[in-house]
């Protein structure tokens, strides 16, 4: 059907008429046969050839259901968008983002960030202390050397002697 963006409303007074904007942004005023948003979609995938499941409709900021029956206040006032039904993912991160936002809580951790080569900083922080223990290995082997000379005994303590001569004449004048 030709575009009919230049037919007057007035010649369709006592007819359902819808104002459609389709994905193109062409305004087209269409004839709905029946009371239905569900006659409204089959005639929008007439005149697009998108089929009707992959259409979605929205009047305002309101998407319109198969089984509503079409206001015709509503559709006087504000243009029915089409639209397509895109299959998505499960989403939710724009959510959490948000929700996060609102928690007011700052992270500290930023091991989970990326550089500009993209590697993850944890990863470069891990490297980085690596080199450092790598460049500290010969003062920990000099400490070590230390601890083990300190511990190691020279053998068992020496027996003290007791020379004591007048101690001696003493113990050989008892035996006597």
């Amino acid at each position: 059907e030709p575009h009919q963006a230049a037919r007057p409303l007035e010649s369709m007074v006592g007819k359902t008429v819808a104002e459609l904007v389709d994905l193109s942004n062409r305004t087209r005023w269409v004839e709905v046969e029946g009371g239905r948003v569900s006659d409204l979609r089959a005639r929008a995938s007439a005149l697009t050839g998108i089929p009707a499941p992959l259409l979605r409709l929205a009047c305002g900021a309101r998407d319109l259901s198969d089984a509503a029956p079409l206001d015709v206040a509503q559709l006087a006032a504000l243009p029915v968008r089409l639209l397509l039904r895109l299959e998505g993912g499960k989403g939710g991160f724009g959510a959490m983002l948000r929700s996060s936002g609102k928690q007011g809580v700052k992270t500290t951790d930023f091991d989970a960030c990326r550089d500009l080569n993209g590697r993850r900083l944890r990863h470069v922080n891990a490297e980085a202390r690596l080199r450092e223990w790598e460049a500290g290995a010969a003062e920990r082997e000099r400490k070590k050397q230390e601890l083990a000379a300190s511990r190691k005994a020279p053998g068992p303590p020496p027996i003290e002697r007791f020379d004591d001569d007048a101690y001696d004449d003493m113990l050989e004048a008892a035996r006597e």
